[in-house]
Order: C-alpha cells, then sequence, then structure tokens
C-alpha cells in the first residue's frame, strides 16, 4: 500500500484539503502505478518552524513497493517522484522549494499490506 504523510503549516479550508488531496491521490496512483483504492494519504496542520522563521513549510514522507532493474533507474524514479511532488506543493501551497523536505522510504514487498 502506498502511504504518503504530509505536514504543513500552511491553512487550508476543509474544501482546499479535499481537493489537494484529490491531486496527491491521483499522481501517487500514476506514478507508482497502483489503483487508486491502493493507496493512504493523509495531511496534517502542524507549527512548523524552520530556519529561524514559521514560514510556509511542507514535510511529506511517502512509502512505496516498487520493483527496478538497477540503481539508474530507480534514482531516476525517484527524482521524477520527487519532480511531480514538488510541483504539487508548490501549486497548492506556493511554497518555497527550499522549505520542502521530503523522505521516500522503498519497502520491501513482504513487508507491505497486500491489495486485493
Amino acid at each position: 500500500m502506498p502511504i504518503c504523510q504530509i505536514k504543513t503549516n500552511y491553512e487550508m479550508s476543509q474544501q482546499y484539503k479535499e481537493e489537494f488531496m484529490k491531486c496527491v491521490c491521483s499522481e501517487l496512483s500514476q506514478i507508482l502505478d497502483k489503483p487508486i483504492q491502493a493507496g493512504m494519504a493523509m495531511v496534517s496542520d502542524e507549527y512548523m518552524y524552520m530556519n529561524n522563521s514559521s514560514e510556509t513549510v511542507v514535510f511529506a514522507e511517502f512509502r512505496y513497493v516498487k520493483d527496478f532493474a538497477n540503481q539508474e533507474a530507480k534514482s531516476v524514479f525517484l527524482k521524477n517522484f520527487a519532480d511531480r511532488m514538488l510541483a504539487i506543493f508548490q501549486k497548492f501551497t506556493q511554497v518555497d522549494p527550499y522549505r520542502i523536505y521530503m523522505q521516500f522510504t522503498e519497502m520491501p514487498r513482504d513487508g507491505a499490506w497486500k491489495y486485493n
């Protein structure tokens, strides 16, 4: 099960969060080649302070299962993944790209939830 957990201090209305999460889930589904029903995404409002400032910050953690032919293929995949998510975060929060931190965790297939 792909999982995306997002924390930000950018204030969003419930409707805006819904639009944001639909976009995130749709993009994750495409990136990871998984049905939308197989993924989970969360966003939470946080008090965040980075580089001596409380300006908009985004932290996102992604957990996924994927097979790669080699290390180069994995590097290309992760760059594409990061670039696409960065674009969404900037579109919805107008956050400075230097105030976004993304963590990617590849999970072993046998340790991941099985989607039926």
